[in-house]
């Protein structure tokens, strides 16, 4: 009897001790994992509780500069001046305690032990796998890319140390054509696009069901709230400054959804008819008043060198005759017409000098004869 006894006696105790063992194992896995949790619980509260000590002490320190204006009215206004820098960093600060949500989010997604009846069906589940080996494997099996992760749940239940994502490489999102009102209310329609990756596989597939429609809401919200803050020349001029603070805004929502965005870009701006029009408009005007300035301009310098040009022919008749002659000969070479041409000014000098002596001759001649028919006429009895 006690040799027939014994090996079950031994096998009682080995299953004892290796019972106990895994105990004490799980006990141990616990209370490491309970360890953990309680320390990066603690690192966030810490973290969390030295951002709010921080913020508290920049809204004492800071105070909001006021700057004050007479009009013509005698009413004074004040505005404020708001420092950008601050702004930035509010939206970084934002970014990071939306991590701490995500990561908080996520440690509560993780899988928790499992119980006796899920045990029981995994290894009724191995069985029939054996059991249809042959088929069950075309069934089972999903070939995973290099590029690519997996998320695996387990009834029901996401498996930690696993994969953590699909697709890890850079995907966009086209934002349609809608309208937005501009700081100096002009009425516009812009499209955008965005660049987007994945970061975290558990909170984008536990957090949002449809993230490409989420995302074209979000960004265009996101683009009428920021650019009802600028003009319309600021939005066709700074596009760059305004796509990094579209980026910003966007990353401090999106961290909570497990996707990064990398860039935001204004693809195109539409205006209205009228708009177009009365930009078309004006902008002709300002061509035809550059226009007019630069003939104005033109002209007073053709004048300018027209006045020099005669004051040196002036002083030289051989060189105005010359270039007398030279316009005679381009004008023949143009057209073949009769040209009128006016005697110069020397020639009619010279006749008119001529004219003078001839005239004063011929009165003196006339004078005699007039005078011998007078003393005729006295003389003559028969007159």
């Amino acid at each position: 009897m006690l040799l027939t006894l014994e090996p079950p006696l031994k096998m009682e105790t080995g299953s004892r001790s290796s019972s106990r063992e895994s105990q004490r194992r799980n006990k141990e896995d616990f209370a490491a994992k309970e360890n953990k949790g309680a320390k990066a619980e603690s690192t966030r509260n810490k973290f969390i509780q030295k951002h709010q000590d921080s913020q508290r002490e920049r809204v004492r320190d800071r105070k909001k500069e006021t700057r004050s204006t007479l009009t013509v009215d005698n009413k004074v206004t004040t505005s404020t001046v708001v420092d950008v820098d601050d702004v930035v960093g509010s939206d970084a600060e934002t970014e990071v305690m939306a991590l701490l949500d995500s990561e908080r989010n996520e440690d509560g997604v993780q899988a928790v032990g499992l119980g006796v009846c899920e045990w029981l069906l995994i290894i009724l589940s191995f069985l029939l796998l054996l059991l249809t080996l042959p088929l069950s494997i075309w069934f089972c099996m999903k070939i995973v890319r290099e590029y690519e992760r997996a998320v695996i749940f387990r009834l029901g239940r996401l498996l930690p140390g696993r994969a953590r994502g699909p697709d890890l490489r850079l995907k966009t999102t086209e934002i349609p054509f809608h309208e937005i009102v501009t700081k100096d209310m002009f009425t516009l329609e812009i499209n955008a696009i965005c660049y987007y990756r994945m970061e975290n596989a558990r909170l984008l597939f536990t957090s949002i069901f449809n993230l490409s429609n989420a995302l074209e809401l979000l960004v265009q919200a996101t683009i009428k709230r920021l650019l009802a803050h600028r003009s319309f020349s600021e939005i066709l001029l700074e596009r760059k400054s305004i796509a990094q603070e579209v980026k910003v805004a966007l990353d401090a929502v999106t961290c909570r959804w497990g996707i990064k965005v990398e860039r935001t870009e204004i693809k195109d701006v539409r205006l209205p008819a009228e708009l177009q029009q009365s930009i078309a408009v004006e902008a002709e005007a300002q061509r035809q008043a550059k226009v007019k300035v630069i003939a104005a301009e033109s002209e007073k310098v053709a004048s300018e060198s027209l006045k020099i040009a005669a004051e040196i022919l002036s002083g030289s008749p051989a060189a105005t005759q010359l270039r007398y002659l030279h316009t005679l000969q381009s004008l023949s070479a143009e057209k073949r017409s009769t040209i009128i041409l006016p005697l110069p000014f020397d020639l009619l000098s010279m006749i008119s000098t001529n004219r003078a002596p001839a005239s004063s001759s011929s009165t003196s001649t006339t004078q005699p004869e007039e005078m011998l028919q007078e003393s005729i006429k006295k003389d003559s009895p028969m007159l």
